[in-house]
């Protein structure tokens, strides 16, 4: 399967062709791209620049496992080489993110072409078919969310290494695919798509072996196919081998979840947000507008309409060839996939969800299960390319019956495509909030950046867009199957290919661009181009020295106006500060059932509490001019912060406590103490088990402070206290 290094250039600069608008920095993605992903990159390469790997977040809930967070992708070896290549350019910037993010994409690109070649599908169908699947809703929409999209990259490798090991090609590169592409999709940072990526290889694996593969799915191919039980052992190998290496990891992920804010829910209505409908399952594929965000994995028209008919196509005629036959069977098995996907996104109506739910604890942390579509796409992008080849054999086909037959089913598909898309229009009421909040934008996009008559088009996407598209699918394909513009010669195949690739570039580049992109900036005088370079509130190039010193400031200070506030979820961000705050279902629980008792999620103080309390709550959580993270106490133990406070004002000044700051890195606090009296220090960090303390240099007990944060019992006199986060202990308790 020997192929053109040029096609392997072409699918990896592919998307950053597509993606010009962003990756030339017209564009900048939003959502959870900068908060989240963004955020964590830049602490950890500041913090790295400094000489130091940081393993704990100070910058988050008062203290959250940074090496665990799947968030902070930290053992993602992809994630590494970025990181070098940031060193080599001297920084990490949004822009050199974004093109860290797009890179999955060209990933995902080569292993899906090599997938699709395993069929033996031509080069050509087979390259036009990865680069409309690349360029789809369903994967730019992943842009928001890079450690989904570096996830989902492994998919069509793990799929391919199953077709090499079945055809029984070289094994050893059949043992690295699969052993690589597992063990990135283990570490890349997104939990959901293990779970989901086990379903879709599982259940391939299962069909497979449960039909005449050797017959239907690989008759072209002169391999010798091996028998299920070595096939089974084979791929069970190299996967074992990956599980094995990522699980410390991986469980420690898993434990992790148990005690964050929001994933720890007993409560099955947790699973039921982001529940898919009607709108979501048939949007997706002909009416975008009305699918949810998570839903959006629509190909474009033509692409959609080739689909469409070709899957009515074989299913309409009893004599089929092997090539149709192929494509019957996996239509069987996408069709499998698309209910259980259903039954998963819409957990209320499930039939068995719930059990499920009951059964297997783990899942009791996912919400959002309609993002399990993801598995469809591989699986759809093989079929469109099986209904590319089917079209290209059809037009070529001289028997009248067949072509008229093609014309009723092209007619009727057409029809049905169309009213339903007048009836979204015209007649649903349905509202998709994420659309009209992100697609609106690039309006202002294509009225800035574009000649007036593309402008034109971009402004109709509201109404009939769709409509356009969908008829101009309508007419090509009607024109090529009755040979009314093109006679019949070797070139109408390649001609046919370039005009679905060409109409779907078209199509997409006004949508899947701007899905989650913030164009430029809106000021009274025009537009500015972005500054993607431009620093991130983070440590900056002194980062070890920053966190020493915010050790001594106020952890909640807003740099920007300068008073001691929350504002909104900005308090989130990795920033050099000692953040408190957490944002909804997403926080340590031990820190968060005591921050709940004083503070609403937005981070503001509620009314029940008096002044008196408030200052004592903030004077606690270093939130006023006295700043402090270490406290000293007579007592452990007390019913609430205010006691708790009272205890260590009156004991500080009786027994004339007073600490030196030794060292400090976020993973390590060492402090020289000295004190007349026996007593507790408490360090306002969030406890976990892996961090331990030494009492001049011998370890003690690490107790919780309101169950929540570190503590420790410390003899009169002058002491060496050492706080460290030594996360090769692995158990939480």
């Amino acid at each position: 399967m020997r192929t053109n290094k040029f096609i392997y250039i072409l699918l990896i600069i592919f998307p950053f062709i597509f993606l010009a608008p962003l990756t030339f920095q017209y564009l900048e993605v939003g959502n959870d791209f900068e908060l989240y992903h963004f955020a964590y990159k830049k602490y950890i390469f500041e913090l790295l620049k400094s000489g130091h790997i940081p393993l704990w977040s100070p910058a988050e809930g008062a203290g959250y496992s940074l090496i665990f967070n799947p968030l902070a992708q930290f053992v993602y070896i992809p994630s590494w080489i970025f990181y070098f290549f940031c060193f080599f350019i001297g920084d990490l910037s949004k822009y050199s993110f974004l093109i860290y993010t797009v890179s999955a994409i060209s990933i995902f690109n080569v292993g899906l072409f090599l997938y699709l070649r395993s069929f033996n599908i031509d080069v050509k169908i087979a390259l036009t078919t990865v680069l409309i699947t690349s360029i789809s809703l369903k994967v730019t929409e992943l842009l928001r969310f890079p450690n989904a999209l570096h996830a989902f990259a492994w998919f069509p490798w793990i799929l391919y290494g199953i077709n090499s090991v079945y055809l029984n090609i070289s094994y050893k590169k059949s043992f690295l695919t699969i052993f690589i592409s597992i063990l990135m999709l283990l570490t890349a940072g997104y939990p959901y798509y293990i779970f989901y990526g086990f379903i879709l290889f599982v259940s391939y694996f299962l069909f497979i072996i449960t039909i005449k593969s050797k017959e239907i799915l690989f008759f072209e191919r002169k391999f010798n196919i091996i028998s299920n039980k070595y096939f089974f052992l084979k791929c069970f190998y190299p996967s074992a081998l990956a599980l094995i290496i990522a699980s410390p990891w991986a469980l420690k992920i898993s434990q992790l979840m148990t005690i964050t804010r929001g994933r720890n829910i007993s409560d099955i209505n947790f699973s039921f947000h982001g529940s898919s409908n009607i709108y979501d399952q048939v949007g997706s594929w002909i009416y975008p507008p009305f699918s949810i965000a998570e839903g959006w994995y629509y190909f474009g028209a033509i692409a959609v309409f080739i689909i469409i008919c070709s899957i009515i196509y074989v299913f309409s005629f009893k004599t089929l060839g092997k090539a149709n036959k192929k494509l019957k069977y996996i239509t069987f098995y996408f069709i499998f996939l698309l209910l259980l996907n259903y039954q998963f996104s819409n957990p209320e109506n499930s039939l068995i969800f719930p059990y499920l739910w009951e059964k297997v604890e783990f899942i009791q942390n996912f919400r959002f299960w309609i993002r399990m579509n993801i598995i469809l796409v591989p699986i759809l992008s093989l079929i469109l390319a099986l209904s590319i080849n089917n079209f290209i054999n059809i037009f070529n086909e001289n028997n009248i019956l067949i072509k008229k037959k093609i014309n009723q089913i092209i007619l009727f598909t057409f029809i049905i495509i169309f009213f339903s898309q007048i009836y979204f229009i015209y007649y649903s009421n349905y509202e998709n909030l994420y659309w009209e909040t992100w697609q609106l934008k690039r309006i202002i996009f294509a009225e800035n950046l574009l000649p007036n008559f593309f402008s034109f088009f971009v402004k109709l996407y509201k109404d009939f867009i769709y409509v356009i598209f969908f008829f101009f699918a309508f007419l090509i394909i009607f024109l090529f199957n009755n040979n009314k513009v093109f006679k019949i010669s070797k070139n109408i195949n390649y001609m046919f290919i370039l005009i679905v690739f060409f109409l779907s570039f078209s199509e997409l580049f006004f949508l899947s661009n701007v899905q989650w992109s913030i164009p430029y900036r809106y000021y009274d005088n025009g537009f500015e181009k972005l500054n993607l370079k431009a620093d991130y509130n983070s440590p900056n190039k002194d980062a070890l020295n920053d966190l020493k010193s915010a050790f001594l400031d106020s952890r909640t200070a807003d740099e920007k106006s300068g008073n001691n506030k929350f504002e909104g979820n900005t308090y989130y961000r990795n920033n050099k500060k000692f953040n408190i705050n957490y944002i909804n279902h997403w926080g340590n629980d031990r820190h968060t059932r005591l921050f709940d008792n004083y503070f609403y999620s937005n981070g503001k103080f509620k009314e029940n509490h008096n002044q008196l309390i408030k200052k004592k709550v903030e004077y606690f959580y270093g939130m006023d001019k006295d700043a402090k993270k270490i406290f000293f106490s007579k007592n452990l133990y007390h019913e609430d912060i205010e006691s708790f406070v009272n205890d260590s004002i009156l004991s500080e000044d009786q027994s004339k406590f007073n600490y030196e700051l030794i060292f400090y890195n976020g993973d390590e606090l060492k402090i020289n103490v000295n004190i007349s009296n026996d007593g507790w220090i408490s360090f306002i960090d969030t406890w976990d088990s892996n961090w331990k303390v030494f009492i001049n240099k011998k370890e003690t007990k690490l107790m919780k402070l309101f169950d929540a944060y570190k503590s420790v019992k410390v003899e009169s006199g002058i002491s060496e206290v050492r706080f460290v986060y030594m996360p090769l202990n692995f158990s939480f308790k």
